[in-house]
C-alpha cells in the first residue's frame, strides 16, 4: 500500500503466491495470514479517491483471490467487505467497478443467508430506482448476474424480483445492457430451473427478438448506430440459451418455414 510502485508490483505478486500456495489441510494457518491481509486489503478498497487507483485495483484483486480460496475462513469480516465493495459499484473507472463485482461474487459463495439477503436487496433497490444512471444500471445488473452465478440456488428466492427488471432493461437501447440482461437471463435458467420456469415464455421471446437481426444484411439507415458488435454477440448467445430453455422445459422452439439458421 506504499508508494513505491516497483515494490507495491512485487508485494501484489508476493501476497498473490502465498494464497495460491497456502494448503487448504491446515486450516488455522490459513486463517491467521487470511485475517492479517483482510483489514489493510478493505481499507486499500475503501480509500478516497485521491489516492492511487492502482493500490485500489490491486487490493481488489487479491481480495477476489482471498475470498474465492478462503471466504469460509473470514466470516467475521464479510460485513465490512461488503460495505467496503458496495461503494465501488458506482466508481467512475470500469476496471474497478468489473473487479469489485467479481469479488462480491467471490464473497456470496461464503457468507451467510442476512448478509446475502441485504446485498441482493441493495442491488435490485438501485435497479429499482429512476435515478439511477444507464452506467450504473449495467454494472448493477452484471452483479446481479454475478451473484447469480455463484450462489446458484439460492438466487431462486429473488428471481420473481428480478426477472422483471431483466425484461425491462432489456428493451433499452443500449446493446451493452441488453447483453448483460440475456447473461442474467442464461444465469437464471441455469441455476433456478424451477423458480425460472414460469417465465421462460418471455425469456423466449426476447431470445428471438434479438436472435432474428443478421450482421449481413443491409439494414436502413434509421438502423445504423443501434446494430452494433454487441448485438452479433446477442446472437451468437442467443441460440445456446434458447437450446438450454428448450431442454429444460420441454419446449419446441417455434419456427417458420422461411427461417434460415443464423448465421455469425
Amino acid at each position: 500500500i506504499g508508494r513505491n510502485e516497483q515494490l507495491r508490483d512485487i508485494s501484489s505478486i508476493g501476497l498473490k503466491t502465498v494464497i495460491n500456495e497456502l494448503p487448504l489441510t491446515t486450516q488455522s494457518l490459513a486463517a491467521s495470514v487470511c485475517k492479517t491481509m483482510v483489514g489493510r486489503l478493505t481499507r486499500a478498497i475503501a480509500q478516497d479517491e485521491c489516492q492511487d487507483v492502482s493500490v485500489q485495483l490491486e487490493a481488489l484483486d487479491i481480495l477476489g483471490d482471498l475470498l474465492s480460496r478462503f471466504g469460509g475462513l473470514l466470516i467475521q469480516f464479510h460485513p465490512s467487505l461488503q460495505e467496503a465493495l458496495t461503494p465501488q459499484l458506482k466508481s467512475p473507472r470500469l476496471a474497478v467497478r468489473k473487479r469489485s463485482v467479481i469479488a462480491l461474487g467471490h464473497l456470496v459463495m461464503s457468507c451467510d443467508q442476512a448478509l446475502y439477503t441485504k446485498l441482493i436487496s441493495l442491488l435490485l433497490a438501485e435497479l429499482e430506482s429512476s435515478s439511477s444512471s444507464t452506467l450504473n444500471k449495467r454494472t448493477y445488473i452484471q452483479a446481479v448476474g454475478a451473484l447469480c452465478r455463484q450462489a446458484g440456488h439460492r438466487f431462486g428466492d429473488h428471481v420473481e424480483r428480478v426477472v422483471p427488471l431483466v425484461l425491462e432493461y432489456a428493451k433499452e437501447e443500449d446493446d451493452e445492457l441488453r447483453e448483460h440482461c440475456l447473461q442474467d437471463c442464461e444465469n437464471m435458467i441455469l441455476k433456478c430451473g424451477k423458480e425460472i420456469t414460469p417465465h421462460i415464455p418471455a425469456i423466449l421471446s426476447l431470445c428471438l427478438e434479438y436472435i432474428c437481426y443478421d450482421p449481413n444484411y443491409n439494414y436502413d439507415e434509421a438502423d445504423e448506430g443501434t446494430k452494433t458488435w454487441s448485438w452479433i454477440l446477442m446472437r451468437r448467445n442467443t441460440p445456446e440459451m434458447t437450446l438450454k430453455m428448450n431442454t429444460r422445459t420441454m419446449m419446441t422452439c417455434p419456427g417458420r418455414s422461411d427461417a434460415r439458421q443464423p448465421s455469425v
